[in-house]
């Protein structure tokens, strides 16, 4: 072992060596590999076959492993490769050479109809807030709003808050809530006036989503949390006007 690694063959740590091991140099007639080995050779690739590479990752600093198959197994991969590409392609109705550039025609299809609903659901979101503008409640001079908006992002309830603020830019406080795969969301805002008064919205907010086994923060004029639990949110939501009033 120490002649070998005096001659430049590499031994790795954690590996475990017999009395007698392989010195495997690669190169001729310049060496690029001179190893220590205790695994299989071949005199030449060719005697391997078909040689198919299934993994590749890093094993330390450095250094690259690769995974790979050769012969009969070689052989069988490379049959249900081409088995799973002729079931891709019958269901995309396509040929193989095709699917790369159909699988690509069909994401930008998704994508498009993607932003189309977005759009319909901010509409959607939109027409029903403006419904509930008209219901809002006054406590102690502040207009007060809280709702839940069904299936709508937290990009639509900004937008839903703005329009709120516009409506009523003095003495107004707004709490939304949405729900997306059973996860509650909540964007607080108030107007710059009530700063001065006491109120922040990154406080109301966390007031908001403690019962929600959540938390939040922001700006004091507006604010976002996230929960767990949206069983609570409908009486989380109730407790508002109290905290105002407080």
């Amino acid at each position: 072992l120490q002649t070998a690694i005096a001659e430049g063959a590499m031994a790795l740590f954690g590996e475990t060596y017999g009395e007698v091991v392989r010195n495997i140099t690669i190169g001729e007639p310049e060496i690029y590999s001179n190893e220590l080995c205790g695994g299989t050779h071949v005199e030449e690739t060719g005697d391997i076959g078909l040689f198919l590479i299934v993994s590749e990752g890093s094993t330390a600093a450095g250094i690259r492993r690769i995974e790979a198959v050769t012969g009969r197994a070689a052989y069988e991969l490379v049959q249900r490769r081409f088995k799973a590409l002729r079931m891709a392609s019958d269901l995309l109705e396509t040929s193989p050479g095709q699917i790369i550039e159909k699988v690509q025609s069909l994401l930008d299809e998704q994508y498009a109809d993607h932003k189309q609903i977005t759009l319909l659901r901010q509409k959607l979101a939109s027409v029903e807030f403006m419904e509930r503008l008209g219901s809002t409640e006054t406590i102690q001079g502040v207009t007060l709003m809280t709702a839940t908006l069904e299936d709508t992002d937290a990009d639509t309830m900004r937008q839903m808050v703005d329009q709120f603020r516009k409506r009523f830019p003095q003495n107004s406080v707004v709490v939304l809530a949405t729900v997306q795969d059973g996860r509650p969301s909540l964007i607080a805002a108030l107007s710059d006036d009530l700063v001065p008064r006491g109120l922040h919205a990154g406080e109301l907010v966390k007031f908001v989503a403690q019962p929600l086994g959540g938390s939040g923060g922001g700006r004091p004029t507006m604010a976002q949390a996230g929960g767990k639990d949206a069983s609570q949110l409908e009486q989380a939501l109730a407790a508002v006007p109290n905290w105002v009033v407080e």
